[in-house]
């Protein structure tokens, strides 16, 4: 199997509504579904506290979360 193209890519960001504004208006994403890490996860994974995470679809058909 030869991979082409990402399945799936994981951006870590500061301010959410910010990344799904301009994914949504400048490239052209939509919200395929949101989720929540526990504190529990997260803080031992140093990621800080709980995180909110959204999959993006792109006009390609890949997704980012």
């Amino acid at each position: 199997m030869v991979v082409t193209r990402p399945f799936e890519v994981g951006v870590v960001v500061r301010d959410l509504a910010l990344m799904e504004r301009f994914c949504r208006d400048v490239i052209g994403c939509r919200v395929e579904r949101r989720s929540c890490v526990p504190e529990s996860i997260g803080g031992p994974a140093v990621l800080g506290g709980e995180l909110a995470v959204v999959w993006l679809r792109v006009p390609s058909g890949g997704c980012v979360s």
